[in-house]
């Protein structure tokens, strides 16, 4: 397997989706590189294959050709239970929709990964309030449940939440699609924070406002890096 030491690479991937119309080709020869602490916004049309590339890049899905390698594992040889941990122990999601259980507090949810990692539920419940009030969350808000908070303070949970597991790779979803100017400019922010503090920050945007707070660019058309 090639290696660059970097904490992502993909080397000639190809993702196709086998359907009774047609194959679906949606990616089509993936060459690029990731190094540790990167921040890089991935940019192209609807249909270019961005939604792709970060499934393959948070192991939800498999290259159908290529070598996809995460955290210097190889992807395609790893089991569901090896993939599980990997998505688990290196790599935090941030989704435009939030996707943060109604029926829990702020707390409970970013300790929610936490406890399905971590045997010692004591020292699981300190850990998502000092996360919480490190993207800007109160004590009184922590006690709040999603529908009770704004847009902005669910987002900011959202990313103490990726954040609970300390992951190298964070992945970020058109993470400012939901939310005003104002707002996601904090929240852009704040990822710029993380990623000076080591993080590497994969995000899909189709802003060129968001897309400037990143360090490099990649553009995608019809399956391609362009």
């Amino acid at each position: 397997m090639p290696d660059d030491g970097a904490v992502i690479l993909f080397a000639g991937v190809r993702k196709v989706y086998r359907l009774p119309s047609g194959d679906v080709v949606a990616l089509d020869g993936i060459d690029f590189s990731v190094v540790q602490g990167e921040f890089i916004a991935v940019m192209g049309p609807s249909g270019s294959g961005k939604s792709t590339l970060l499934n393959l890049m948070g192991c939800l899905d498999t290259p159908t050709e290529g070598i996809l390698a995460i955290s210097g594992n190889d992807v395609s040889t790893l089991s569901d239970d090896a993939l599980t941990a990997l998505r688990r122990d290196h790599i935090g999601f941030i989704f435009q929709q939030f996707n943060l259980l109604p029926l829990l507090s702020a707390e409970e949810n970013v300790a929610f990964p936490l406890i399905m990692k971590c045997r010692d539920r004591g020292l699981c419940g300190v850990r998502p309030r000092d996360l919480l009030a490190a993207v800007g969350l109160s004590e009184g808000e922590i006690a709040h449940r999603p529908a009770e908070l704004s847009g902005g303070q669910q987002q900011r949970v959202a990313i103490a939440r990726a954040l609970a597991n300390d992951p190298e790779i964070l992945l970020a979803d058109e993470p400012t699609g939901n939310l005003d100017t104002k707002t996601g400019d904090g929240i852009m922010a704040l990822l710029t924070e993380m990623n000076q503090r080591g993080k590497t920050i994969i995000m899909v945007t189709h802003d060129p406002h968001i897309a400037a707070y990143a360090s490099r660019k990649i553009n995608l058309v019809d399956g391609r890096v362009v």
